[in-house]
């Protein structure tokens, strides 16, 4: 029997969201990536073959999965076939482990979202793309660079579209991103921040991601430290997260010019400025203990990529 043919197939990249000061907000995309193809099947529904880091079981619940789920919204939303009426099968290949706070749920949605638009009758445009993207992730800056690629800033607006500018990321910056072998669900991290924070620390925190946002369209790579002092998040998670900490010391300590817990944690991204203190960095890093493994990776400026035969 002949292998049945190739209706589209898709690349997202992995995101590390926050980058200290831009809580909720910034994300930078990376050049891990999540693979999706889409095949007709052999039964009405959709049936997921995951393989690789990240990606949920086939066999789990298909209500559950954010592949499926996403899959079904972009459908409805292209104006596909409904649910009933297709036979699909969708292969999920991912280099980008889960629970480390790199986007692998972020990716996941928009891999399924942009499947299911290609069963339909339009493609959604990008503000489409964002907000249902958006409902199913629950906050805009993973699934924002997951998207659009660079370094992404998206701003809510209670009910309206998330405001979404993209930034070229400066040449010279290299990321270095240690990612632990202990996992750490976003939710759960979010159960340790305050309902509110001191009126001091609110105000420096919008002063700092007003200067990240400089430091990222100036390429000052001098402002980064600073820039990326987090008073919001990073104060309440790193104590459940030690080993991140060391983490963050090493990477300034061997010059990186900034160093931060990637989204939730515990994975730690460091931003250098040039390839001979990336690999100080990497080395040092590697070199500290922490069950994990540190890596030169590059950003991603393409964003989510789709194509058909």
């Amino acid at each position: 029997m002949p292998s049945p043919a190739l209706l589209a197939s898709v690349e997202v990249p992995a995101s590390s969201a926050n980058l200290g000061s831009g809580f909720d907000c910034f994300a930078a995309a990376l050049s891990l990536k999540l693979r999706a193809e889409l095949f007709r099947g052999d039964e009405a529904g959709i049936l997921l073959e995951a393989h690789g880091e990240g990606v949920p079981a086939d066999h789990a619940d298909p209500e559950q999965n954010l592949v499926i789920r996403a899959f079904r919204a972009g459908m409805r939303t292209a104006g596909g076939a409904s649910i009933g009426s297709g036979a699909w099968r969708i292969e999920v290949a991912s280099m980008i482990p889960a629970a480390r706070g790199l986007g692998s749920s972020a990716a996941a949605i928009v891999a399924g979202l942009l499947l299911g638009a290609t069963v339909g009758r339009r493609s959604p445009d990008p503000d489409e793309l964002m907000a249902l993207a958006t409902d199913l992730e629950g906050h805009p800056d993973n699934v924002a660079a997951a998207i659009f690629g660079g370094i992404a800033l998206a701003v809510t607006n209670r009910q309206a579209p998330a405001t979404v500018r993209r930034f070229r990321v400066p040449e010279s910056w290299i990321p270095v991103l240690f990612i632990t072998k202990a996992e750490s669900r976003t939710s759960d991290m979010r159960g340790v921040l305050p309902a509110n924070v001191p009126f001091a620390d609110a105000a420096a925190q919008a002063a700092q991601a007003a200067l990240l946002a400089t430091a990222v369209a100036t390429g000052d790579a001098s402002l980064l430290r600073l820039a990326m002092d987090d008073r919001l998040h990073q104060p309440y998670r790193l104590p459940r997260l030690p080993q991140s900490g060391q983490l963050i010391e090493v990477a300034y300590a061997h010059g990186a010019s900034a160093a931060c817990l990637s989204g939730a944690g515990p994975s730690v991204l460091a931003l250098c400025d040039s390839p001979a203190v990336a690999h100080s960095v990497e080395k040092a890093m590697n070199a500290a203990g922490v069950p994990g493994m540190a890596a030169r990776l590059r950003f991603d400026e393409t964003g989510a990529r789709i194509t058909t035969p």
